[in-house]
């Protein structure tokens, strides 16, 4: 049987949503930034340079795999796929298997688009077999494919079977409609899943379930489209199996659920936002433990690199181009009453959302209370009534997202 590593002892790597658009697919031109401007808080300009360097830790450090739960690409353009494909090709020669899925933005979406000047095009989408043959290394680990999806098993090693799920809809032909954002595991492919868990309780193995899509609500006002459509029956399927962890990304928020729920999820932050999110997951017989880091990119660019803005100071820039999202919602929601000296309330407001996109949104209920005690979050309240719940939402986390240990 086709394993990834020997070792029984094993590490992977895990990020999701990179939302890498080609730079030969862009300008930087004026309708080029007009479109970042709609990128909700990530960073589609500098991504290259950004994975590539990347690339260059997980070169040096060597877990067995680097798995990416989808949206590889910005916009589903075929040229990011392989762009994205040539970036992580030093992983093969190092003795890394990557591992990808796609996400809702991958396969035939109809936004697939060029940037000239003032100007957009259409361009080449990626279709189910273009993308099996950019991610050929994928699915060559593979002991099982599904005929009818994108979906695909491996072996970590002996004792851990990886489960990697197509969740996405899309049609089967080229698109001019937008992509989909929510998703579903059709009956075909939940028959091929329950084949693999089967086998996999025949051989004595552990398993692991990726999916871009969500299996749980992960946050109480916004998951329409991010959790799987038919998540219970999925979540049941799974529970009556020892599948010990699922992992997906899709909302670009860091969030774990865990102890209260039949599977624990992991849910990955965006790469391509806020502070470049990766987990690091190690199995240990019996035991599994999650963590995530923020990527320490200023040692892995060349002294050249440093000298390029914003890789002067990335994070920063990331940072800046988060604040950016915020401050539209703040337009379209504050600035529509007066706001004259409501600066707390808005730093407040951008606190929250930093908390809650980098999994730091778990706080003791004293911290709550002061939060919500305070008179900037009253004044938020005040400028945003249509928005109480959801402000309410950034605090209800009953655990910390940025590690999970588990042992059973």
């Amino acid at each position: 049987m086709k394993k990834i590593t020997g070792e029984q002892a094993a590490e992977f790597w895990l990020i999701s949503d990179p939302h890498l658009i080609a730079d030969d697919l862009h300008d930087q031109g004026p309708r080029f930034q007009e479109m970042r401007l709609t990128s909700a808080g990530k960073d589609i300009a500098y991504q290259d340079l950004a994975l590539r360097a990347f690339v260059r830790k997980v070169v040096r450090q060597r877990p067995a795999a680097l798995i990416i739960t989808g949206d590889l690409t910005f916009n589903g353009a075929k040229r990011s796929a392989e762009r994205l494909a040539e970036i992580f090709a030093p992983l093969k020669a190092a003795g890394v298997a990557l591992l990808v899925i796609p996400g809702n933005h991958d396969i035939y979406d109809g936004w697939a688009r060029s940037f000239e000047g003032s100007e957009d095009r259409r361009t080449e989408q990626i279709s189910p077999a273009a993308w099996k043959k950019i991610f050929s290394g994928s699915y060559d680990l593979a002991i099982s494919q599904d005929p009818a999806s994108l979906s695909y098993s491996v072996c970590l090693n002996d004792r851990w079977r990886l489960l990697l799920l197509d969740s996405n809809l899309y049609g089967s032909q080229y698109s001019y409609m937008h992509p989909v954002t929510s998703g579903a595991i059709d009956d075909g492919e939940k028959r091929w899943l329950k084949q693999e868990l089967d086998r996999a309780l025949e051989a004595g193995q552990e398993l692991l379930f990726f999916m871009h899509h969500n299996l749980y609500s992960h946050n109480s006002v916004v998951h329409d489209g991010f959790k799987l459509n038919n998540a219970g029956e999925i979540v049941q399927l799974l529970s009556r199996y020892p599948v010990r962890c699922a992992f997906s990304g899709h909302i670009h928020a860091q969030h774990v659920m865990s102890g209260w729920v039949p599977v624990p999820e992991v849910v990955s932050s965006c790469f391509a936002e806020s502070d470049q999110g990766y987990g690091i997951v190690r199995l240990e017989a019996r035991k599994l433990h999650y963590e995530r880091r923020s990527f320490d990119i200023n040692n892995y660019l060349t002294a050249e690199e440093k000298q390029l803005w914003p890789f002067d100071n990335f994070h920063a820039y990331l940072k800046d181009v988060f604040d950016q999202s915020n401050d539209l919602l703040i337009r379209q929601h504050i600035l529509r009453r007066d706001a004259a000296g409501q600066e707390a309330a808005v730093r407040l407001l951008k606190s929250l959302h930093w908390d809650f996109f980098t999994g730091n949104s778990y706080k003791s209920p004293e911290e709550i209370a002061a939060i919500q005690s305070s008179s900037a979050y009253q004044d938020l309240i005040s400028l945003m009534p249509d928005m109480k719940a959801y402000l309410a939402s950034l605090c209800e986390s009953t655990q910390s997202s940025l590690e999970l240990k588990l042992s059973w």
